[in-house]
This record gives structure tokens, sequence and C-alpha cells, in this order.
């Protein structure tokens, strides 16, 4: 059996110096350790080991009891799925039918049964609620649906069918322990939508929005009788939070934050980085799932992008492991090299119709490849001459890999014609494209660099605008000729997302001599113009499609910021944990601007009283001394 807690050979050490003038904190140079009290978590910056409960790996997920039950999730590089083990004995999660599906949350009972959630990419696009290996639970394509607590008794879930307000649902166990399929309706949010729930015992405790009020707040909800009434805090900025023991209040913890927008850049920037996936957990995964093209790729921008612009040891230390496990986790180490999928690849499962088939989509490769070159660019002599040279070998590996599948007449690429894809052969998308124009574009041959900047034009060359600023399409228009397309249907096929139209503006803004005056103000209008939709805006650039906070314009688009849109990142937004809005916090940071950032903790029963106040007018001093991570020595 392998070891769950291996630990690499060829972690590299911290290095002290800075590529900036940017002051560090006092001592920041000794700081080896990243210590969350709260969570009994250490992470160990030299040699990248995250220590939690006596549980010490590279890419520790989860350590947890339940009664005498040890849960630990665990992975090592390249790992599809984690290593999950109850008391050192490990679980499988759902055999080889797991592998088409993203992996959610996992909870143990004290009784020692297993429950977690997937959610799949194709098919049906089903989630489901497995209970030790067995599908207990199927919600349709749509239904958002998070296990809230597994007991020996019920499975607690809040659940949120499309077009319908949520609803706290209880499914209890039967006498043979099995999760019953029969749902039991603890409490309709109406008109609210809650954002974060905590459940002890017969209370919820909710932050959400509810239509008879203007700002969220914090519910107190007594479940025995379901009634929602009035918020015991208004803000905006108020969520739950976890504080050491010795720290807690004797109510319900909750902190509220306000700032300057430096103050609250930083402080959503750092804690979505140090208080979450603490010691970049995830970079050991394989992109099965999209966690290196999706998750990692942006974490490590962010990391970078701090470092960059404040000379803090500690986020070029994270972005260090980030990249070194991120190179580790290759098809080609892996064993996973084919005709199809190359050795300097990332391959995934989640998107091919047979979940037997990897697929290394261009458009995952090149967003792995460029965050890895821009952070070793930003860290300097941070980034090893080791680290350097692989990032260059895999950059020069994936060009040639996708040379076959560049159409000459076209002058764009064409996604690969012999996967397992819905859309082999045809003209890939703009975010596709714009994509590997920025791999391109550093490459040592003259003849790619020049087709970095013709994709580029070719990109700008098709946008549109109306009163409301910039518009393109998801679909160059080769893609829809080649497939028969008349222009009566390509005037009404739907413009851009607002999610891939980010990933386009990532690449985008590494080539400014394209980017013109007016494709900024452009821009910057449909950014104002898609804001006026508040925090539930639409999925099209042109107002179209369904709403909901998952359209929030975030990563890319942050690279061009209006004013409105550097308001409205002057606090919380939708998604404010998720990779790409860590990333957008850290990308709109200005260190050279006015930082004021005050946290209120207040403890909350029927009413919300001051607990404690920290007051910080720099970000060293955040970094110094706040209540979710301290920096240490060893």
């Amino acid at each position: 059996m392998r070891s769950l807690f291996l630990t690499l050979a060829f972690s590299t050490a911290v290095c002290a110096g800075t590529p900036t003038t940017w002051a560090a904190p006092e001592d920041a140079a000794q700081n080896s350790l990243v210590v969350l009290p709260a969570q009994g978590l250490e992470v160990d910056l030299k040699s990248g080991d995250v220590t939690r409960k006596g549980v010490t790996g590279q890419c520790l997920e989860t350590v947890s009891k339940a009664g005498s039950n040890l849960l630990v999730v665990a992975k090592t590089p390249g790992d599809d799925k984690p290593t999950v083990s109850v008391d050192g004995m490990i679980r499988e999660l759902g055999g080889p039918d797991q592998d088409g599906a993203r992996l959610g949350t996992i909870r143990l009972a004290r009784d020692g049964s297993l429950v977690h959630m997937r959610t799949w990419k194709t098919g049906d696009k089903q989630t489901e609620l497995l209970q030790d290996g067995v599908v207990r639970l199927t919600f349709k394509r749509g239904t958002l649906a998070k296990l809230l607590r597994f007991t020996e008794d019920q499975a607690l879930l809040l659940v949120t069918r499309q077009g319908e307000p949520a609803q706290l649902i209880r499914h209890k166990r039967d006498t043979n322990g099995r999760i019953s399929a029969e749902p039991e309706v603890l409490l309709d949010f109406a008109g609210c939508a809650p954002e974060r729930v905590v459940v002890r015992g017969d209370v919820l405790w909710a932050r959400m929005d509810c239509e008879d009020t203007d700002t969220a707040g914090i519910y107190r909800i007594d479940l025995t009788t379901g009634s929602i009434e009035a918020p015991v805090m208004t803000s905006e900025t108020a969520d739950f939070m976890t504080l050491p023991r010795a720290d807690r209040p004797d109510g319900e913890a909750v902190l509220t934050v306000s700032g300057s927008p430096a103050g609250m850049n930083f402080y959503y920037a750092a804690t979505g980085l140090l208080a979450a996936q603490t010691g970049e957990v995830r970079a050991c995964s394989s992109d099965a799932e999209g966690l290196q093209s999706w998750n990692q790729s942006y974490r490590l921008r962010a990391l970078a992008a701090l470092y960059e612009k404040t000379g803090d040891p500690v986020f070029a230390a994270l972005a260090r492991k980030s990249i070194r496990l991120t190179l580790a986790a290759q098809d080609g180490v892996n064993g996973r090299t084919t005709d199809q999928n190359p050795s300097c690849g990332w391959s995934s499962t989640i998107y091919a119709t047979n979940t037997d088939d990897r697929m290394t989509l261009m458009i995952n490769q090149a967003m792995i490849a460029n965050s890895l070159a821009k952070a070793c660019e930003i860290l300097g002599d941070g980034c090893t001459e080791v680290l350097e040279n692989r990032i260059a070998d895999t950059q020069t590996c994936l060009a040639k890999t996708y040379e076959a599948d560049f159409d000459v007449g076209a002058g764009l690429y064409r996604i690969n014609g012999d996967i397992d894809f819905r859309f082999k052969g045809s003209i890939a998308p703009w975010n596709w494209q714009v994509t590997m124009a920025g791999l391109l574009k550093d490459l040592p041959d003259p003849a790619l660099t020049t087709r970095s900047t013709s994709i580029m034009e070719g990109f700008y060359d098709e946008w549109s605008a109306d009163e409301n600023g910039a518009l393109f399409r998801y679909w160059p228009k080769a893609a829809f000729e080649d497939r028969d397309g008349s222009p009566s249907k390509r005037a009404g096929e739907r413009y851009e997302d607002t999610g891939h139209a980010g990933i386009s503006l990532l690449s985008a803004a590494e080539f400014p001599d394209l980017m013109t005056a007016d494709h900024v103000a452009a821009l910057k209008n449909r950014e104002d113009f898609l804001l006026t939709f508040g925090s539930e805006t639409p999925r099209d650039l042109d107002g179209a499609g369904p709403i909901g906070p998952r359209w929030f314009p975030a990563g890319g688009w942050s690279s061009v910021p209006s004013e409105a849109f550097k308001k409205r990142f002057a606090g919380p937004v939708p998604g404010v944990q998720s990779a790409d809005t860590v990333f957008a916090y850290a990308n709109l940071f200005d260190p050279d601007a006015n930082f004021q950032l005050t946290l209120s903790v207040h403890s909350c029963t029927d009413s919300c009283e001051p607990h404690r106040t920290y007051t910080y007018k720099s970000w060293q001093a955040f970094m110094a001394d706040n209540p979710f991570f301290k920096l240490q020595p060893d």
C-alpha cells in the first residue's frame, strides 16, 4: 500500500530575496511556518509539508475526527482523486464510475459511515450523494445541493432547485443506517437566498439576502418553528468565523470588515490564499477534474501577484510549492502519456463522453502553462533554474503538440478531431485561441510569436459594440462558417458569457500594444452594464441568458477594471473565495494606496454585541497579527 503522506524529496528551500522594493514585514525572511490556530493546522514553508492533528503531507486536504474515527483526505502528485482513509484504512468512493465526475464534500459519521457528493460534467450532469460508495440521492442538473452535516441518524442538505427557493432538507437514516430517499423539508427559505449556513442543534445561523432587506445579513432561525425573523445583524461583509477556543465568545462569532479599497483587496486576497486551501493542498491534483486549469492556475497567479506587490516571502514560498507540484502532476511523470496525451500536459476526464478516455484540451494546457510562466517570471531568482527550464520545455512541447491542429487557412486552431469531444474538429472558441496566443507570444520561434499577434488581431476584428460597450461571441466566425452557418443564423448566436470572456481577457492583457484605448473603454462600459444587475448578473455579455451569482465577472476582468468594478471589489463579491475571484482581489490590490482595515468580531445570540476589534494601517501589520493565521519561525 502506498503511503498516504508522501513527503516529496524534491522540495525547494525558501528564498528570502525579493524582486521589488516593497518593504516586507520585519523578520519576514525568518518566518518558516504558517499556523492556523483555530484549525490546528501548520504549513512548513521550507518543505511544503502541511500538518494537522498529527498527520503530515504535502497535499493534506482534510483531517477530521468523528467520535473515535479519524478521516484523512490527501493526494500525492498527479492523483485524479484523493486517497480517503478512515482510521488508516483506505475507503473507495465509487470505483471507476467516479472518474467522470467532480468530487464534492466528504463527511464521516461517528459510526464510521462515509458520504460524499459528486457532480457530473457530462451526460445528465446530475449531482449525487453517495453513502459508503453507493448512490443514495440524485439531484437533477441545475440543482445546487450542499451537504451540511452527516450524523448517525441523518443527512442535512441545503438544496436549491432552479427557479425555486432554497430549502433545508433532512434525510433520515433507517435502522440499517442507510440514508432514506424521502426528504423532509425543515425550512423553506422563501424570499431569502442563503449564501452560507451553520447548524447548531435546533438553531440555523444563515448569512443571506432577503427580498425585504437591502443588504445581506446574519439570521438566527429556530428550526423548531421554521420562522425567519429579522436579521440579528445587517452588513454586506458580515460572515461567520472560527476562533481559537481561548478567544471564542459565548455566542456565535460573526466578523464584519471595513476599510479602504487597498485594505479590502488585500484582506480578501490574503485570507483567500492563507486561510483557505492553506498550503496549496490542491496543487498535487491532476487535471482530471479541472483543478489545475480552473483552480490552481488562478491561485498561483494570485500568489505571484501579491509577492510582486509586497515582496513577502510567504507568497513566494507557496508559489514555488504550487509550481513544483503542478509540474509533478504532468502526465509524463505519472505514466499517462499516449498518442493524444503528451508527456508535458495535464489530461482531464470530465469532458469525455466515455469516462475511460482522458483528453488534453488545448485551453486547459494553456491556462496551466501560462500561469506557471507568469509566476516564474514574477518570482525572478526565486524561481529556480530547474523550474524555469521545466516550464520553458513545457511551453515548447505544448506548442509542438497543437501545431497539427493549426488551420493555416483560417489562421486559427482547431479542436483535435480524433478525441471523444462533442466539438472535435471544429475551429476552437475564442477563449481557447486567445489563451493559446498567450502561450505562444514569448516562445523563441518568431513564426509563433507572429501567429500569437495575428490571433489577437483577429479576436479584436470580430468585436462589436452597442450602447453598453464591447461585445464578442464564443465562437469565431470561421467556426460558424465551417458548420455551414448562414449570416442570419450567425446573428442569432448568443454572445460570449462572462466566465469565458474573463478567460480571454486574462491573456489579452498580456498584449498591451494590441489593446487600444477604445478596447479598454468599451470593456469598462460592459463591466459597468453587467454590474447594474447587482450580485445576480446575467450569463451573457449583452444581458441575455440566465442570471445568478455564478456569472459575476472576476478573473481576467480585473485586468481592465472600471471605477465601478474597483468599487464593487472593495467589498465581498459572489464566490469571494473562488480561485478566479481571489486572483481578482490580488490583481486589484494597490500597495501604494492608502491602507485602512478594521476587523470587528461580534458575539451573536438573539442580538450581536462587540467582542473584539482589530485595526490595521498597513498590509504588513495585518500579516504580523490577525485572527486567522500566524507567521512564525521554526
